[in-house]
């Protein structure tokens, strides 16, 4: 992650300048202070504070310094006209595992192509969604890239879609609106699980639990993948073998006050289907509090490959292409700037990646299917 400091950094001053730690108005530490803070070189500041003035978090001012702007509001319209080198892009945690990469792919391609963009975070809220998209409504932006806030609820800012819908292109990523015209950039979730449980029934596992994210799209398209890829090897779906949380239930998820839950889903089963690989960083200290070890005891198969660390064993997992989904997007949203009509939707392949985390309890030796043609690139 050492080339993704400057992205790291950035990400904190935005989040405490969201969080008002850092007011409007007020100047920033220097670059020498924030070298010494995050033991990080003086150049990975400057392009993390280079980014985040293109998004209008910062502005410098010559002999003075970086201040707050009083205002970080996106502009105003001039005469009710766009900008034509403006992108909003509304993410729900930046802070999470892949959006960085996902941003940065997106901000790549902007650049590239003579734009810029303001990065607006919901926090997976549906009223901060509201107020974003009207702040949006009200800028000069010309187009939008938007993960929907609680992507599988229906939307109670379904208005405020539509105005967006009738008045500038929009591209959602991970997502589809039932009922609107917007192009979608994503991965194909549903295959990607099911070729997971595949490689599980081929290693003898047919007691498989899951445990699925109920309030986004991509976890029901993963729950989807599931239950397809049990459905096709002859396995019969149980209602009580998955687990199902929402994000503000995460952080209790594997606590030692809901192991009886956690244990009650494993129970029998020998292997786990895990929403994604975030989550089986939480999953994975949980199972050896409890002694069982992976994959002698159970095995386990994430999604999105984001996996960095010593004390987890190579994850079976499904690649997501961030920086490429990423560039997918704004090219999409840029093509569809030029000429409306296009069709720009895209959903990249599944990449999957057999590890270590999958044990073969049937004595066969398994061949892991051959990979998938490589994942799309812009």
């Amino acid at each position: 992650m050492a080339n993704f400091k400057y992205v790291q950094l950035a990400s904190q001053l935005r989040n405490e300048i969201l969080a008002r730690e850092l007011t409007p108005g007020q100047q920033i530490p220097t670059e020498e202070q924030l070298s010494e803070r995050f033991s990080i070189s003086r150049n990975t500041v400057r392009q993390a504070l280079k980014m985040l003035e293109e998004e209008g978090f910062l502005v410098s001012i010559r002999g003075s310094g970086t201040f707050v702007p009083e205002n970080i509001s996106l502009p105003r319209k001039h005469n009710g006209k766009a900008d034509e080198k403006l992108v909003a892009v509304v993410m729900n945690n930046f802070g999470s595992y892949i959006f960085p990469r996902v941003l940065m792919g997106i901000g790549d391609y902007l650049f590239e192509h003579g734009y810029a963009h303001f990065l607006r975070i919901t926090g997976n809220h549906i009223a901060r969604e509201e107020q974003i998209l009207i702040e949006v409504l009200n800028s000069n932006v010309s187009g939008l890239i938007i993960e929907p806030a609680r992507s599988s609820w229906p939307r109670p800012s379904y208005g405020l879609y539509r105005e967006i819908e009738q008045r500038m292109p929009c591209v959602l990523t991970h997502s589809v609106l039932p009922g609107f015209r917007f192009a979608s950039v994503g991965v194909s979730d549903v295959e990607g699980v099911a070729q997971l449980v595949d490689n599980l029934v081929a290693n003898g596992h047919r007691k498989i639990a899951a445990i699925c994210k109920s309030d986004e799209q991509t976890g029901m398209n993963r729950f989807v993948g599931y239950t397809t890829g049990l459905r096709r090897n002859a396995i019969e779906f149980e209602e009580e073998s998955v687990l199902w949380y929402v994000d503000d239930e995460l952080e209790d998820l594997f606590s030692d006050a809901n192991a009886h839950r956690v244990l009650a889903t494993m129970a029998g089963r020998t292997a786990v289907v895990c929403f994604n690989d975030q989550l089986v960083s939480r999953f994975y200290p949980f199972l050896e509090r409890q002694g069982v070890r992976v994959p002698e005891d159970i095995s386990i198969v994430g999604f999105d490959d984001s996996i960095d660390r010593k004390d987890i064993k190579p994850l079976t997992t499904v690649r997501h292409p961030k920086e490429e989904l990423g560039r997918a997007a704004a090219k999409a949203l840029l093509t569809l700037i030029d000429t409306p009509e296009a069709d720009v939707s895209y959903t990249f392949k599944p990449d999957v990646l057999f590890r270590e985390t999958v044990r073969n309890i049937n004595g066969s030796n398994v061949v892991a299917p051959a990979p998938s043609e490589p994942p799309y690139m812009v």
